[in-house]
């Protein structure tokens, strides 16, 4: 569901419809380990329903991964040895993706919303917030459904040079909004 390469070219795999697990490579593309674990849901801390989102975190001065655990509702913080360090955040609705620019951690919710993170962690911002539980994660809403400024299935996420957080949406129509 995702990838992520450090600095020296180690590479994770994020594994999520399959095993379950996050894979770990050297630089070269060799295997060296898997490790998360699958766990019901939601997961209990340390295991994976749906690891989905990665992004390597460096905030805080030492070189982490930050996971979505999607279908637990979290986002954490594990090593790049594989050990989780961390849960940031709970009862999150289905993050898919996060990105990072300085401080801040931008999250997308694939139940209609975005979640942003301060530089502690705590919940800053929420935009997007979808009301409607019954457009939330709706891959076929009709456009005609839509409202400007709300979400329904963000599913991507990123920053743009000037700080913007550009979300995809999981549509088969295409949608981004730009906040």
């Amino acid at each position: 569901t995702n990838i992520v390469a450090l600095a020296d070219g180690t590479l994770f795999v994020a594994d999520g419809y399959g095993k379950k697990y996050i894979h770990k490579y050297d630089k070269e593309q060799k295997y060296i380990k898997s490790f998360g674990r699958p766990g019901g849901i939601p997961a209990e801390d340390g295991k994976f329903n749906t690891c989905h989102g990665l992004t390597v975190d460096t905030r805080g001065g030492k070189t982490l991964l930050l996971v979505c655990n999607r279908e637990s509702g979290r986002v954490e913080h594990w090593d790049t040895d594989g050990n989780l360090v961390k849960v940031l955040q709970r009862n999150l609705r289905m993050p898919a993706a996060v990105a990072i620019k300085g401080d801040y951690v931008a999250i997308a919710e694939l139940q209609g919303r975005v979640t942003i993170l301060g530089k502690d962690n705590s919940i800053v911002a929420q935009p997007g917030d979808n009301p409607d539980v019954l457009q939330c994660a709706d891959y076929g809403l009709d456009p005609a459904k839509w409202t400007e400024g709300i979400c329904n299935s963000p599913h991507g996420i990123a920053f743009d040079k000037s700080g913007n957080i550009v979300v995809s949406e999981w549509s088969q129509f295409g949608r981004l909004h730009l906040f």
